[in-house]
């Protein structure tokens, strides 16, 4: 099987310029999480007159069961994606950028079943923790310029 070749001559500014556009994306997902809080307040607030639904046990748990695959899936994807290196640069930007959208998106999975799951039983308590848990992964995952550098040029680790 064919080694990546290094490319210490591939140019840094393409790769800060997807840098750079990957990070927005992934802060523009980020900052959809204040929306879904601010969305269960508005809710909590204009349904507070309304008595709560009582939903199964088994529905919590599917719920929580299901952002705990988005948790494995955001962790994991990431090094599936490139764990095989393709021989260009410009292949492995492209590679490393999908990954990262990917992985980001992934990431916000936990916050989106606990917002549905506030819809469904207007619990506070679980949307918070499941938002807290979108929170993490995607600060965890958020693109590192220097390990995106590294990848790019010399076919290394980027995770």
């Amino acid at each position: 099987m064919p080694q990546p070749a290094p490319a210490s001559d591939f140019p840094l500014e393409k790769i800060h310029a997807a840098f750079k556009q990957t990070r927005m994306i992934a802060l523009s997902i980020f900052l959809t999480l204040p929306v879904y809080a601010l969305g269960v307040e508005l809710m909590r607030h204009n349904l507070s007159s309304q008595p709560a639904v009582s939903a199964p046990g088994g529905l919590r748990i599917t719920f929580f069961a299901l952002a705990g695959v988005f948790i494995f899936t955001a962790t994991v994807i990431k090094g599936v994606l490139l764990r095989t290196v393709p021989l260009t640069p410009e292949a492995r930007l492209s590679r490393l950028r999908g990954a990262s959208i990917v992985t980001a998106a992934f990431a916000e999975g936990p916050a989106v079943l606990g917002f549905a799951l506030f819809m469904i039983t207007r619990s506070r308590a679980d949307f918070y923790i499941l938002l807290v848990v979108a929170a993490y992964l995607l600060v965890r995952h958020l693109p590192s310029q220097s390990a995106w550098e590294v990848y790019v040029r010399r076919g290394g680790d980027a995770r």
